[in-house]
């Protein structure tokens, strides 16, 4: 059964495969396909002008998460992902600081110690205490002194 298609409605996946083919594509025909084909398929698909980013979305996505669940890894590199998405928006500055924020909590998380050493300046505090350790050690030392002398 062939559906009716208006001209102000998004076609469906069915109907844009028997637009590219002679044959119209059973779910049955569509199974013998390899994924190059598929894939040729898709992209005609994704082609298309009038089609709406919310209703890829989710599609990239089931196809994601079923290859991490199948292979354990991504189809992709994640930082390549990353960098490419923080380049094509200008590295917004509001963005990157929370990711390094995001990623220096999990990692002292995961691995029980900041991912930086502190800096320098924020080192003055521990040695104002050794300071003041060696400055109470003195005073101990003399008050001693001063009482083995009565």
């Amino acid at each position: 059964m062939k559906l009716q298609k208006d001209n102000n409605i998004i076609l469906n996946a069915a109907d844009k495969f028997s637009q590219h083919r002679d044959e119209s594509l059973s779910p049955s025909a569509l199974a013998k396909l390899d994924l190059t084909q598929l894939g040729e398929l898709a992209t005609d698909i994704l082609n298309d002008k009038n089609l709406e980013v919310s209703k890829v979305r989710p599609f990239f996505w089931s196809l994601v998460e079923t290859y991490v669940d199948r292979f354990n890894l991504y189809p992709f590199d994640v930082n390549k992902a990353l960098f490419s998405n923080l380049e094509l928006n200008d590295y917004p500055e509001e963005t990157v600081l929370e990711l390094v924020q995001q990623l220096e909590s999990r990692f002292e998380k995961v691995h029980g110690r900041p991912l930086r050493k502190p800096a320098q300046g924020l080192c003055v505090p521990d040695t104002l205490d050794d300071e003041i350790r060696n400055l109470r050690d003195t005073l101990k030392y003399a008050a001693m002194v001063a009482e083995s002398d009565d």
